[in-house]
């Protein structure tokens, strides 16, 4: 009830300065003279009830008139060219009493606007210039920061925090990538130069009694506006050294024109550490992945995981005819149902408990749901306690593929992806191990060329995903410390959760266009591995602490099943590109389908009847390279009464 109220106060404004208009603009085309007044009554009322209607149009009232914005002033110039038109056509052919002429409609135009757009700046002006709004009136000493890019997010960050007396930081300047901007000014606040002048600028301003404490980049990955990776390493490296933290603008949904709350500044919030890759993010196909979506009914094993459950989110986008959300954890499908209960779908979806290694259950549902498309990302992928398990990961990792991808087949299904690992190139681990049969499970029914494609898409570590390194580091640091890395060597590849997730599906629509390169494993491309390393020595220091001084790190030694580093491709397989740069494929000779399953049968009742020495071995001749342990030492003490080899 407020809001209309606002705005009918602001179409009524608006109104008395369209009749105004009229007096001021019969006053200068009849040089003074106003005529009858009873007559110019008449027009400038008739000419008023004309620029209402076209500002309730084109929404010239539901504009903030104190953040008043160059497309504010195009909705106000396009209202009155609409008025201007209607009105002239209305006293031209119905009301012809009144002063009608082209030049006059120019004249006419011309006041009109000036009054409008005047009025809306001075509001502005107003308002800024209110000594109550002014920053330094809170009279709080405040950190100073430099503002990394000087796109449309800094400039309504400046804009917005010059309105708040209580806002928490003193912005000093910005520095940008543009040579063209250097000493011109956003909002009063200077532009110093080029990211990779920095050092040189913080220098100067230290040397000028305005220390910087803090850098804010305006972009929330590299790749867009500023990047990252044009600030000086020695900066990125050590922050400290400098005096600084390093941030990142928050969320600036809240700061879209037209908006009438926005007396916050967006928040400043630490750099994540996915916007320190060290390289750009991968580019998306949005079409292609739109194609392989729309319109189709999709189902999702292991839907409540990290990556099943970003693949849920992303795919209600990209509007599917039907989804359905398979998971054998209730606590994990509850919170994903939460999730999706906030994207308000327009399309039928449900949330089922289903346990991928029982065929009943998942025959049961892809009977009555019929899918187009099956994501397949249930899976067991904590190495350790796979380790530790070997018989639960094969009957997850490998029984579960199996039974879903025979479901597949069976109920016609188009498609089944399967998310695999790079961990199962050349595994040395059960899990990878296990991951790598399920590869070739897939490869070997989609090489026997049925009506349904069976598509693996293998990639490395996904930032903050359960399990991986991140959560437990973040979880150390609050405690204080210390963290605990492996081994001072050891690499891995890392993804951010979306990046991964959008890549399997423009991955999938890659092989659905290419019906004659059945049996291709595809890879994203992950750069470069990261030692884990500098991931903790730079988690440390976004904390705005400082490594092996306010935190300790801790070497503990390579688990069991451990790699010292990842690979994404086996040498037995030969590397190809794809039509996307982000997306190659992995090649090789195809095996024996039938020994193959044989194979599988084998390690399954091995499995099933707990005899894990058994399975490692079975493993061992399906799985070429892989050398696990038959005789279980790493399990002695356990307790378990395991089998021996």
């Amino acid at each position: 009830m407020r809001r209309l109220k606002g705005k009918i106060i602001k179409l009524g404004f608006d109104s008395i300065l369209a009749m105004a208009s009229v007096a001021a603009a019969v006053a200068i085309y009849n040089r003074g003279d106003l005529g009858s007044l009873d007559a110019l009554v008449r027009q400038a009322l008739v000419f008023a009830i004309f620029y209402v209607f076209s500002s309730a149009v084109f929404g010239t009232h539901r504009n903030v008139w104190r953040y008043t914005s160059m497309r504010d002033l195009l909705d106000i110039g396009r209202a009155v060219l609409a008025t201007l038109f209607a009105f002239g056509l209305f006293q031209h052919f119905l009301w012809p009493a009144f002063l009608f002429a082209p030049s006059f409609i120019v004249v006419q135009g011309l006041v009109l606007s000036a009054m409008v757009v005047g009025q809306r700046l001075l509001h502005r002006l107003v308002y800024e210039g209110m000594p109550t709004r002014h920053p330094e009136a809170s009279g709080v000493a405040r950190p100073r920061v430099v503002l990394v890019g000087a796109g449309p997010l800094a400039e309504r960050y400046i804009r917005v925090s010059r309105l708040n007396p209580y806002f928490g930081y003193n912005i000093a300047g910005v520095v940008d990538e543009s040579r063209t901007l250097f000493g011109e000014m956003l909002h009063g606040v200077p532009i110093l130069g080029k990211p990779k002048h920095l050092e040189t600028i913080l220098r100067d301003l230290t040397d000028n009694g305005r220390p910087v404490q803090r850098l804010v980049f305006t972009e929330n990955a590299p790749g867009g506006g500023a990047d990252l990776m044009d600030v000086p390493p020695a900066i990125l490296e050590a922050p400290e050294k400098y005096g600084l933290r390093l941030s990142r603008l928050g969320d600036m949904t809240a700061f879209h024109e037209g908006i009438e709350s926005v007396d916050e500044a967006p928040p400043i919030n630490p750099i994540a550490i996915e916007d320190l890759l060290g390289r750009p993010q991968a580019n998306l196909d949005l079409n292609s992945m739109r194609e392989l979506i729309a319109g189709r009914r999709v189902a999702i094993t292991g839907a409540g995981g990290t990556i099943g459950g970003e693949l849920s989110r992303q795919i209600a986008r990209l509007g599917p005819a039907a989804m359905a959300l398979l998971d054998f954890s209730e606590y994990n499908l509850y919170a994903l149902e939460l999730d999706m209960k906030d994207l308000r779908l327009d399309f039928p979806w449900r949330c089922l408990l289903c346990n991928v290694r029982v065929a009943e259950q998942v025959r049961k549902v892809f009977a009555e749901f019929q899918p187009d498309i099956v994501f397949h990302a249930a899976a067991l992928k904590h190495v350790p306690l796979v380790e530790a398990n070997p018989s639960e990961g094969v009957l997850t990792n490998i029984s579960g593929t199996r039974i879903v991808a025979e479901s597949c087949a069976e109920f016609g299904v188009g498609t089944m992806v399967q998310i695999s690992t790079d961990k199962a190139v050349n595994p040395c681990n059960v899990m990878g191990a296990t991951k790598r049969v399920g590869e070739m499970l897939a490869r070997s029914l989609d090489d026997a060329g049925g009506t349904t494609r069976f598509i693996t898409v293998r990639f490395g570590n996904v930032l903050g995903s359960s399990g991986s390194v991140v959560p437990l580091f973040k979880k150390q640091i609050a405690a204080g410390g210390p963290l605990t890395v492996t081994h001072p060597d050891i690499r891995r590849f890392f993804m951010t959760i979306s990046e991964a997730v959008s890549l399997v599906l423009q991955a999938s629509a890659h092989a659905l266009r290419a019906p004659d390169q059945r049996g291709r494993i595809l890879v994203l491309d992950m750069g470069e591995q990261m030692r884990i390393l500098d991931v903790a020595h730079q988690m440390i220091r976004l904390a705005g602490l400082r490594p092996d001084l306010d935190i300790k790190i801790e070497f503990t030694g390579l688990r069991p099943g451990e790699k010292m580093y990842e690979e994404l491709f086996d040498a037995a397989e030969r590397r190809v590109g794809t039509d996307s740069p982000e997306i190659l494929a992995a090649v090789s000779q195809a095996g024996d389908s039938a020994l193959l399953r044989r194979s599988v049968t084998t390690l399954e009742e091995a499995a099933r009847r707990g005899d894990d020495a058994s399975v490692i071995r079975h493993l061992q001749a399906v799985v070429p390279g892989y050398r696990g342990d038959p005789a279980l030492e790493h399990l002695v003490g356990l307790g378990m009464g395991r089998k021996k080899a």
